[in-house]
């Protein structure tokens, strides 16, 4: 028989802790769904049958592996271009595995898409009529936000983010049509958009018509 060790395997999310692997996630994203994947030092995955990481852990750890190095690779899932409550966390880890030795990774998954959230001021609540709509595109695909619509949505990275309202006002009955950039400045400066980044659009209103009030990132 080959020479051996052991893989003791534990994940997290950005805004999580370290998991233990023996318990269920108790951060807001459940790792147990994650596609795992471990592949040996040729890129080959091993041959031992799991897709998720509670698969992964029903096989049992520490998984007795070959001694070599291989590479830990987790995903929650495809990266959508555009969608709602659709988060999309991705990681991996090189690691070696030695002869009669437990190795312990701690394989941490970060968020790969940009956030989105849509807020209205009174005011321009109370400037357009309720059946308004709000389109917020990334240049590659956008979502429709309605007035009731609670949800964020979730792009690819860009660095060209767009918000387009379209209704009627209230006091007249005009036609209301307002783009704008959706920039995230700091001291007037430009910041380059980055996966994790969570804009929270905020819209008000200027007499008739809408405007960009804050956007903010966090």
């Amino acid at each position: 028989m080959e020479p051996c060790g052991s893989l003791s395997l534990l994940m997290d999310t950005k805004n999580g802790t370290d998991i233990p692997v023996i318990m269920k996630s108790t951060s807001t994203v459940d790792v147990d769904t994650f596609h795992i994947v471990i592949k040996d030092s040729k890129g080959q995955p091993i041959k031992q049958n799991f897709d998720t990481f509670a698969e992964l852990k029903r096989e049992g750890l520490p998984l007795l592996l070959p001694i070599g190095t291989y590479m830990a690779e987790a995903s929650s899932g495809d990266l959508p271009k555009a969608a709602f409550d659709s988060p999309c966390y991705r990681g991996q880890k090189e690691f070696v595995i030695e002869e009669n030795t437990v190795t312990e990774v701690k394989l941490h998954c970060t968020h790969q898409s940009i956030k989105v959230s849509v807020k209205y001021t009174d005011d321009f609540l109370n400037m357009i009529n309720p059946d308004f709509q709000v389109t917020v595109t990334n240049g590659k695909a956008e979502l429709l936000f309605s007035k009731d619509e609670t949800r964020s949505g979730f792009f690819t990275v860009n660095q060209l983010f767009t918000v387009h309202v379209t209704g009627t006002a209230k006091e007249f009955g005009t036609r209301v049509d307002f783009a704008g950039d959706l920039k995230h400045l700091e001291n007037d400066v430009e910041q380059e958009l980055k996966a994790g980044d969570h804009l929270i659009v905020t819209l008000d209103a200027y007499k008739e018509t809408p405007k960009v009030k804050s956007v903010e990132v966090l």
